[in-house]
């Protein structure tokens, strides 16, 4: 082949590769032009009741009045919420999956497990960040504790003596405790228990000294008066226990920095369509600002978080992944089951 001829060829390739970007444009954008034009499913990644799942219902009839589509929800929980981040990695991008998920299986076990079934940064697509909320540290009424100074200093004084409830290795419950520990120099030991209910069980029972459980889990017992509040996780106090001081208030240098939170977040099959990630976004952003879900985010201590884009959640997420990943090398955690 001559020079003149190699030159069209190239040049004919360049067209074909030039005309496939346009094609692929134009199809996202005619997507994004019709849709949706059929129900949008959320797949929880948690049973009914958790926080994720709370929120998904909460928003799902106002997108349904916005979108003119009915907002379907499926609950698909297992495996710390692993299983219902996979089935939306695994679904067709086509704009009408969507997952409305927590931190532990976006941020917490990609931090400790070896081995995971999807790559965050590869398999899933960031779409907002809605709203997050304290782990709150309780004790039973007639605890002789009345502070978070007298927890430390007294554990400090009778190393192993006190005991805490852990919901699991790489939940957040175990996590946010041993990140207090060695913020705080408390010396606890870890009990494991299988969901929070029988944890609290015995709390008030006394057969453990300390929990950490999320602001909405305990706020209950607190207001009927069988746990006492001592202490919330967050840089600020909870709007729903507006009278028990944040961890960074209390005088001890490792915890004036303290600001450890659950969260909520939706998420996106990769591939989908950029223009259809911004207008969920916007339609989202906009539902948050409804007085039903900001009543429903005060009646369980959760915060609406201020609107931000795909790519703000994702910086969000690593930034969240580089603090738990810290925690896990201080606890040589590596989960390889």
């Amino acid at each position: 082949m001559n020079m003149f001829n190699h030159t069209i060829s190239i040049s004919k390739r360049g067209l074909l590769l030039l005309a496939i970007a346009m094609l692929a444009t134009f199809n996202a954008a005619a997507q994004a032009n019709t849709w949706p034009s059929k129900p949008i499913k959320f797949i929880v990644c948690f049973p009914p009741g958790n926080a994720a799942d709370v929120f998904a219902r909460a928003i799902g009839p106002l997108l349904t009045e916005k979108l003119g589509q009915p907002v379907v929800i499926e609950n698909k929980p297992g495996a710390g919420g692993m299983l219902g981040v996979d089935a939306v990695a695994k679904s067709v991008a086509d704009g009408y999956t969507f997952g409305a998920c927590s931190l532990s299986p976006l941020t917490i076990l990609p931090a400790v497990r070896s081995k995971m079934p999807y790559d965050v940064e590869r398999d899933i697509e960031p779409l907002i960040l809605t709203n997050k909320g304290p782990m709150v540290l309780v004790v039973k009424k007639d605890s002789p504790f009345n502070s978070l100074q007298e927890v430390i200093q007294y554990s400090k004084d009778n190393p192993t003596k006190l005991s805490y409830a852990s919901l699991g290795q790489g939940t957040i419950s175990q996590m946010s405790m041993e990140a207090f520990k060695f913020a705080s120099g408390a010396n606890l030991t870890e009990v494991s228990y299988k969901g929070s209910a029988p944890a609290l069980t015995d709390l008030v029972g006394g057969h453990i000294d300390v929990m950490l459980d999320g602001a909405a889990s305990v706020s209950t017992q607190v207001a009927a008066g069988t746990v006492k509040a001592l202490a919330v996780t967050t840089q600020k106090r909870s709007p729903l226990l507006p009278q028990v001081p944040a961890m960074s208030e209390i005088n001890i240098p490792g915890l004036k920095s303290f600001d450890f939170f659950g969260w909520v977040g939706f998420i996106a099959p990769p591939g989908t369509s950029p223009e259809v990630l911004r207008r969920m976004n916007k339609e989202i952003a906009d539902v948050l600002k409804h007085p039903s879900i900001q009543q429903r985010a005060q009646a369980t201590g959760q915060e609406i978080v201020e609107p931000n884009t795909p790519a703000q959640f994702r910086e969000f997420m690593k930034t969240d992944f580089a603090r738990w990943s810290s925690v896990a090398r201080r606890l040589k955690l590596d989960i390889k089951d």
